[in-house]
């Protein structure tokens, strides 16, 4: 019988499920308290009253029309003020920004221009870190070459993992800041590590920023793009979807130099048609009064101490205290593999987490405080996790 996945690039089809997380939700009969979806406040209605509103005031009036691909004007007015607000710098809305259909589609349009097919054109990302980061350039032409971070360090970047890896096919470095899922925020001073490292060897950096809105009063966050001598050579993704709560309406946004903007306004009818409307007209309206980010952004931080107690008491288990974002990072290695320590969770605690395979490192596991509403039900769930490792089979 003929078997149409012969005639595919080897890269896409080998992208088929081998029972990870979500698959194995999808076989379960018995839906446990999901910790495991990076969606604030699933299934709940969340959306801010005026948000609501111009998302009702865009159905009366433009909201069956295309916007521009490449964005509409008063929401890149809006994101181009934020961006001054948020990373230091003052970009032009019409030719150093472009709308997009959420950060993951992101992904391949602003690195498929420097991946030529058949170059083998590498691209460096440090790991763990979020998936996209390293599946997508095999799908585009490039490869990926991992470099390493680890624990003892913070989940920090370490420039001379990245000189072990550089070589004259390298074109990218891809990364997340805060870091997704660590929640690890690079300090200052790997920021310009990273920075001189780019220009010596005349890389292109990608910066996924899309938790940057979580960052904990603590920490200094620093986007890559405001160095000096970086802003050419920086394709900064950004999004609503985690600091707004707003994952469905799918928008995000793509910041970069006009030589590289000019190619991606070009294309953005092909890879992005024409983000959703009234999605768009939403999203301006939440930039302009964004204090229901700043209350998710508290909660996540109260969430993080408390759970953080728990954890801390949770035996045989470590963990990096989160600097952003709404997730902790958990060494569950001493109880076996992520894949085994998440099934086991689901039987004996009724919660379902992330594995950590999915993000390059089977030895973790990744739970979303902030994907529950009810504090006290994610307190509950977290309870529950600890009590069901304490009484493992390891423990007796």
């Amino acid at each position: 019988m003929f078997n149409p996945r012969t005639l595919m690039d080897p890269a896409f089809a080998k992208k088929t499920s081998k029972g990870g997380t979500f698959s194995f939700q999808m076989d379960m009969k018995k839906q446990p308290t999901a910790m495991n979806w990076a969606d604030p406040y699933r299934p709940n209605d969340t959306v801010p009253p005026h948000v609501k509103q111009a998302v009702i005031d865009s159905l009366n009036t433009t909201a069956a029309h295309y916007s521009f691909p490449t964005g509409d004007m008063e929401l890149r007015e809006e994101i181009a003020k934020r961006v001054l607000k948020l990373n230091g710098v003052k970009i032009d809305p019409r030719t150093e920004l472009t709308i997009s259909n959420g950060s993951d589609s992101a992904f391949a349009y602003v690195m498929r221009p420097f991946l030529v097919p058949g170059e083998e054109n590498e691209v460096l990302i440090p790991v763990p870190s979020y998936a996209h980061n390293f599946d997508v350039p095999p799908l585009i032409g490039g490869k990926s070459v991992m470099v390493p971070t680890r624990a003892e360090n913070n989940f920090d970047l370490d420039i001379e993992e990245f000189e072990k890896r550089v070589t004259d096919k390298t074109r990218l470095v891809v990364f997340t800041n805060p870091n997704n899922p660590t929640g690890t925020v690079y300090r200052r001073e790997t920021m310009e590590k990273l920075a001189e490292f780019c220009i010596r060897h005349n890389l292109i950096c990608v910066v996924d920023q899309c938790f940057e809105d979580s960052v904990f009063d603590e920490h200094e966050f620093v986007s890559i793009m405001a160095l000096p001598g970086m802003f050419e050579r920086t394709i900064t993704i950004g999004s609503i979807s985690k600091g707004m709560g707003l994952c469905g309406f799918r928008v995000a946004y793509i910041v970069a130099p006009g030589e590289i903007t000019d190619v991606l306004h070009e294309t953005a009818v092909l890879f992005v048609g024409a983000t959703n409307t009234m999605a768009q007209a939403g999203v301006t309206a939440g930039l302009r009064d964004t204090r229901f980010m700043e209350e998710l952004r508290r909660e996540w931080m109260v969430r993080a101490e408390i759970l953080g107690s728990i954890l801390d008491s949770t035996p045989h288990i470590s963990y990096v205290k989160p600097e952003a974002g709404f997730f902790f990072w958990i060494d569950v290695s001493y109880y076996g593999t992520d894949r085994e320590v998440m099934q086991y969770l689901v039987e004996e605690a009724d919660v379902l987490v992330s594995t950590g395979s999915g993000f390059t490192d089977p030895t973790h596991i990744r739970v979303i405080y902030g994907c529950l509403q009810d504090r006290q039900e994610c307190i509950s769930a977290v309870e529950r996790i600890k009590a069901a490792l304490e009484r493992h089979p390891r423990n007796r």
